[in-house]
């Protein structure tokens, strides 16, 4: 009789060495680097729009935090003055959330307060990057929700809510009518909103409406507009 052969289980490749991870990060961060840095270029801008959003595609789950450190890095980093890198560092964030939706959930509420912290600058193309970019992220997370989602669905307005409204509390009307319109972009792009988690909104928005010290009505009020469309 011949022998018996024993079949062998397919082993999982060893995991790289941490030395081999860590030049690869490094390498990642870098090349992110150099493709923002020739958006400032006229030549070159195109080119690097497509390189940054071709990586991010193709990029791993595991690259992901890299991406989004390398992205905030360069967005609240004071000592650039160059508004066309803030620009696109910020909309690339919702690029890459629709691009990696699933993979990039559990870091929304980072990516949400990074956003609204970059409405303090003074440039307003950066200001109307951060807006863009939140109607983006509220269209691909606020939809879907029904039934048991509801409560989910409440749970990922809040994210989006939250830092809003604590910005809106700041005693800049600026500040605060960036705030207001980021709100609106939310309410107005959700794809299927989450009935209960967006009425809650009216309340807290009455209040702003009423004090003395939020300066920002004008761009507020279009916000209730929208809200008693979508009830």
């Amino acid at each position: 009789m011949p022998p018996k052969t024993h079949h062998q289980k397919p082993t999982k490749p060893p995991p790289p060495p941490p030395q081999s991870t860590h030049l690869a990060t490094v390498e990642l961060k870098q090349t992110i680097l150099n493709s923002l840095s020739k958006l400032t270029d006229r030549d070159t801008h195109h080119i690097a729009i497509q390189d940054l959003q071709t990586l991010i595609k193709t990029t791993s789950p595991d690259s992901i935090p890299t991406i989004l450190n390398t992205l905030f890095e360069s967005t609240s980093d004071t000592t650039i003055n160059k508004p066309t890198i803030k620009k696109q560092a910020i909309k690339l964030l919702s690029f890459l959330c629709a691009s990696h939706t699933q993979s990039t959930h559990t870091h929304l509420p980072k990516i949400i307060t990074h956003i609204v912290k970059r409405l303090k600058d003074s440039d307003f193309g950066v200001k109307d990057s951060c807006c863009d970019s939140i109607g983006h992220l509220s269209c691909i997370y606020l939809k879907g929700f029904v039934g048991e989602g509801e409560k989910n669905g409440g749970s990922v307005v809040s994210w989006f809510v939250k830092p809003l409204f604590e910005a809106m509390s700041e005693p800049n009307k600026w500040v605060q009518a960036g705030d207001a319109m980021c709100l609106g972009r939310v309410v107005d792009m959700a794809s299927d909103p989450p009935v209960l988690g967006f009425q809650k909104l009216c309340g807290r928005i009455c209040k702003f409406l009423n004090s003395p010290n939020f300066l920002a009505n004008a761009a507020l009020l279009p916000v209730v507009s929208s809200l008693a469309q979508e009830f």
